[in-house]
């Protein structure tokens, strides 16, 4: 058993008194009993010595007796202070922990409290952002222009002051920029239907500037506004907008599919992380597209351009693709940067294309194509392989300086205008069968790697 554990009971009064008399008989009756043994023999001076040291050494025994007891009863007091001091220890580590117990309590109850007070608080919050959102929504479906206004104001209000809702509330904004509209180019005869429809434009570019302004992320991206709502998806596939104007955004996804544009469009130093899809797209305008950064794919397959396009110091830096697509005005792509493959395959452009200094790091197909302007590759860097089968250069086509570095593809190209190749390097290999020049080539042996090529040569003048 733990000694700590155990009982010591102290003595009572009578108990000692007990004790000291009994060891006082004891010894007594020891003594008296050697001394009366002692007496039985005689007179002997001797055994009168033995009686006194018999005597001397009861008295001996009588007070090492009493000293072993007074050292037992020290001993018990010590072992009874001992354990009192444990056992006030004990006692307090009792009272420590029924303290701490009733903290810990406290402090769980105390958690709890804030738990409930906390989902309460962010029910209530709940509840007041879905009211509110209710009443915005229910206010841009009212037929009065103003009411829809203040429905859009009051969605850009709560998606400024809830980062959490913001995506919701844009996919709001873009359903109602892709809900059918009317707005012809000309004012119809009835002044009521053409007030009708002005309102309507303001409405609309209004919800564009709820979506645009909050995309910018000022002159710092990595210090960006507070306005500014990072890392959305806009969904406007559909959609009929004016004089669009997203110069400066920052967004992850964007989506065009059958995008109507009407008036001019501006996308200059844009960035959009994620795949951007503008396939079937109508511009009915001027674009610009110049310094864009393409962090995912660019599609812009089957769509019509109707103005002027620039792309020029655009990035791309996934795969671009222009399939099948129409430039009917100038398209200038000067200093773009392809890091991957270019598709032109089959596009046509009806005006003047300008490739200058622009980079293909990955292969350029333009397989297809048609140029029906002036063409300038003048200064263009072909990483890759430049594929031109089957394109048509109506008119005149520069690749003066140009850097073709691996296969260079011309099989069955018309060149029906001035092909000048005069300056151009042309690296691996080199297929010009079939290709037709209207005009006679300036071009040197040291262009390319094996020499002129035979099928050149019968269309080529010295220097």
């Amino acid at each position: 058993m733990d000694q700590s554990k155990r009982v010591v009971t102290p003595l009572s009064g009578r108990a000692v008194l007990a004790a000291a008399v009994g060891t006082a008989l004891v010894v007594a009756a020891a003594v008296t009993a050697l001394w009366l043994t002692l007496a039985a023999g005689g007179t002997d001076p001797a055994r009168a010595t033995t009686r006194l040291e018999v005597l001397r050494i009861g008295l001996s025994l009588g007070l090492g007796g009493g000293g072993l007891f007074a050292l037992y009863l020290a001993w018990r007091r010590q072992r009874s202070t001992e354990i009192a001091l444990l056992q006030k220890e004990r006692d307090q580590a009792d009272v420590a922990r029924a303290y701490a117990l009733q903290e810990r309590v406290a402090a769980e109850s105390r958690a709890h409290q804030e738990r409930v007070a906390a989902a309460t608080e962010a029910d209530a919050a709940a509840r007041r952002i879905t009211e509110l959102f209710t009443k915005a929504v229910e206010h841009l479906g009212a037929g009065e222009a103003p009411v829809r206004l203040g429905g859009l104001y009051a969605l850009e209000r709560l998606a400024q002051d809830n980062p959490e809702q913001r995506q919701t509330i844009v996919n709001v904004v873009c359903a109602y920029l892709r809900m059918p509209v009317d707005l012809p180019p000309e004012p119809p005869d009835d002044p009521d239907v053409h007030r009708q429809r002005l309102r309507e434009r303001e409405v609309r570019l209004t919800a564009q500037r709820v979506l645009t302004s909050h995309l910018r992320p000022g002159r710092d991206p990595d210090d960006p506004a507070v306005e500014f709502w990072p890392d959305l998806e806009l969904d406007l596939a559909g959609a009929v907008l004016l004089d669009a104007d997203l110069t400066g955004c920052h967004v992850r996804a964007l989506r065009l599919t059958g995008t109507t544009f009407l008036g001019d469009a501006r996308f200059t130093g844009a960035t959009f992380t994620a795949d951007t899809t503008f396939e079937q797209a109508v511009f009915t305008g001027d674009v610009r597209f110049d310094h864009v950064t393409f962090v995912g794919r660019a599609l812009f397959r089957e769509m019509t351009f109707t103005g002027n396009v620039d792309f020029a110091e655009a990035k791309f830096r996934r795969g671009a693709r222009f399939e099948d697509t129409s430039f009917t005005a100038d398209a200038a792509f000067s200093g773009a940067r392809f890091a991957r493959t270019a598709w032109f395959a089959r596009t046509t452009f009806a005006r003047d294309a300008e490739f200058g200094s622009a980079r293909f790091a990955g292969n350029a197909e333009f397989r297809g194509a048609v140029f029906a302007g002036n063409t300038r590759f003048v200064g263009t860097t072909f990483a890759g392989n430049a594929n031109f089968h089957g394109v048509a250069f109506r008119r005149d086509v520069s690749f003066r300086e140009a850097v073709l570095k691996r296969v260079a593809n011309f099989r069955g190209t018309a060149f029906d205008g001035n092909a000048g190749l005069r300056g151009a390097t042309f690296g691996k290999k080199v297929d010009f069968q079939g290709a037709g020049f209207a005009q006679t080539l300036r071009v040197t042996a040291d262009q390319f790697p094996g020499g002129i090529p035979p099928e050149l040569a019968r269309f080529t003048v010295p220097g």
